[in-house]
């Protein structure tokens, strides 16, 4: 009789240590995967570069190559026909030269030619405002930013290597080296400090008329 109460008892407290490791250890489960959260690329979240619109000035970039579509050294005629009809040449007075002005007339552009050749290329193009009305950024701007209605310290910090000048007939400029056939110029009137037009030409600064 006590065997069996022994080996009774010996049962229970097996089945009794079994149940509490059973409940210590609890359900086996999968660890909770963690890691980091997801973020977006820099090409997913920056915002996509609009392309130049041929109908708005204001959307082309400035370069020494040109403004917009206007090319230093491009076909004239081309060019022009290539434009929206907006733009102009008064083929009797003046055929080497075109124009477009804002509708709001907050600026306007021209590109000319030789004046000699009809076949020669484009030589000069322009973006301006009224000079003694300049007030702020308009137009067209360069790589950095900078176009009409940028002030001087802005375009000396932005082309450490600029050169300022003195027009050969009135105002002052400051000129953007380039490695090619053409280079940009800020125009000031004399002593002020925002540019109320911005250049690129082939000449040795930009004309100071155009169909003069």
């Amino acid at each position: 009789m006590r065997v069996f109460r022994t080996a009774a008892a010996l049962l229970a407290v097996t089945l009794l240590l079994a149940g509490c490791s059973t409940a210590a250890e609890g359900p086996e489960t999968e660890p909770p995967t963690t890691g980091p959260t997801p973020t977006a690329t820099a090409e997913e979240t920056a915002s996509p570069t609009p392309a130049p619109d041929p109908a708005d000035p204001a959307t082309w970039t400035i370069s020494a190559e040109g403004i917009g579509p206007v090319h230093i050294g491009g076909d004239f005629d081309g060019t022009l026909a290539d434009l929206p009809t907006s733009w102009t040449s008064d083929g009797a007075a003046c055929s080497w030269a075109a124009f477009w002005n804002a509708p709001d007339a907050s600026f306007s552009m021209h590109f000319v030619r030789g004046s000699e050749n009809q076949s020669d290329p484009i030589s000069e193009v322009s973006a301006s405002t009224m000079a003694d009305a300049v007030s702020g950024p308009v137009g067209p701007v360069t790589a950095e930013g900078l176009g009409v209605g940028a002030a001087r310290d802005e375009i000396l910090a932005g082309y450490p290597d600029a050169e300022e000048g003195t027009g050969a007939v009135d105002g002052e400029w400051i000129r953007i080296p380039s490695d090619g056939e053409a280079q940009i110029f800020f125009q000031f009137l004399t002593g002020a400090d925002l540019a109320w037009a911005v250049t690129v030409t082939t000449r040795d600064e930009p004309s100071y008329e155009v169909c003069g």
